[in-house]
């Protein structure tokens, strides 16, 4: 069975504000649309390909000032779960969580460690607090829906996907998990495949095993036609004045 773990990106310890909540209707969450946050290419008059330029990381363009003691604490919790001593890492973390409230990296790094124990509710809570604190850590996003996924909370896994694509709509992990959740869970594989090949797109075909699923799922659709590359526009030919 195809698993794709998040890509972290260092946390940044910044600030932010506003959680992802599910579409609900009637108490229950629906799907939301994400073909939005499809890349497109782009040609000129020529009809020669436009080199496409991603959007950047919003959280890793952001700035500000953090107590020299929380960067300290925090260097030393990323060692300690590099030498797999998850307790002091945690203790650490806590310690950072108390002291300053502005914070979401500690809180992505805790539900990290909690989805290592398999206590997903537990880090779904932890995920969701990182995202109330900074609402542009695409991190956290990634790992709220796969704790939603592991519980078997599908339609509120894909709900999250959406917010970290309108959060950051070029963000590669977010397309390649989208497409495995849509392809192995919800049973809409042409969704997945526009979403594997938005990650294809995204990172210039670099993963042959996100090739290989793309390839297998198009074999299901037979949708042989790109939903990213529309190719260039043909021009209408031109009108020859009447003799």
């Amino acid at each position: 069975m195809k698993s794709v773990k998040p890509l972290l990106v260092l946390a940044a310890l910044l600030t932010g504000c506003a959680a992802p909540k599910p579409v609900v209707t009637n108490d229950q969450p629906v799907l939301t649309e994400t073909t939005q946050y499809l890349p497109s290419q782009s040609y000129d008059e020529q009809g020669n390909k436009v080199a496409y330029v991603a959007g950047e990381n919003p959280y890793l363009l952001q700035t500000g000032t953090i107590s020299k003691g929380s960067v300290l604490l925090f260097i030393e919790a990323k060692k300690a779960i590099t030498a797999e001593d998850d307790k002091t890492a945690e203790q650490k973390l806590r310690v950072i969580t108390e002291k300053d409230t502005t914070l979401a990296g500690p809180w992505v790094l805790l539900g990290d460690l909690s989805m290592k124990k398999e206590q997903y509710a537990a880090a779904a809570k932890e995920y969701s607090q990182a995202i109330s604190i900074n609402k542009v850590n695409v991190n956290a996003y990634l790992g709220l829906a796969e704790a939603q996924r592991r519980q078997g909370q599908f339609v509120q896994a894909q709900n999250t996907y959406e917010a970290a694509l309108k959060v950051w709509p070029d963000f590669p992990e977010a397309h390649l998990n989208l497409g495995v959740l849509y392809d192995l869970y919800l049973n809409l594989p042409a969704k997945a495949q526009a979403h594997y090949e938005a990650y294809l797109f995204l990172t210039h075909k670099k993963s042959g095993q996100a090739q290989d699923w793309y390839a297998e799922v198009q074999s299901r659709t037979g949708i042989n036609t790109s939903f990213i590359d529309k190719g260039p526009a043909t021009k209408a030919p031109a009108k020859v004045a009447a003799q």
